[in-house]
């Protein structure tokens, strides 16, 4: 099992080592590794609006097929077992 955390250094405390704790509580060991996250500009607030008419930009882009990657499900069985 692999998951990714973005949190800020101050939500490092013992709350989310204990729920670290717990969603690995069946394993018997853990690599963690801590790196500085880039932002992309996924931090900044936006209004409602603005993220309405983001998700609707995509919605748009998917319709017309334009932004996106598709894969039959025989592609994606092999890339997800070859990564294995």
């Amino acid at each position: 099992m692999e998951t990714t955390f973005v949190i800020t250094p101050d939500e490092l405390d013992s709350n989310f080592l204990d729920s670290l704790k717990k969603l690995f509580r069946h394993r018997k060991q853990l690599q963690i590794s801590v790196s500085v996250a880039e932002d992309f500009d996924l931090l900044q607030t936006e209004s409602p609006q603005v993220h309405l008419a983001r998700l609707e930009k995509c919605l748009a882009e998917i319709n017309k097929g334009e932004n996106t990657i598709t894969y039959t499900d025989a592609q994606l069985d092999d890339i997800i077992f070859n990564k294995r």
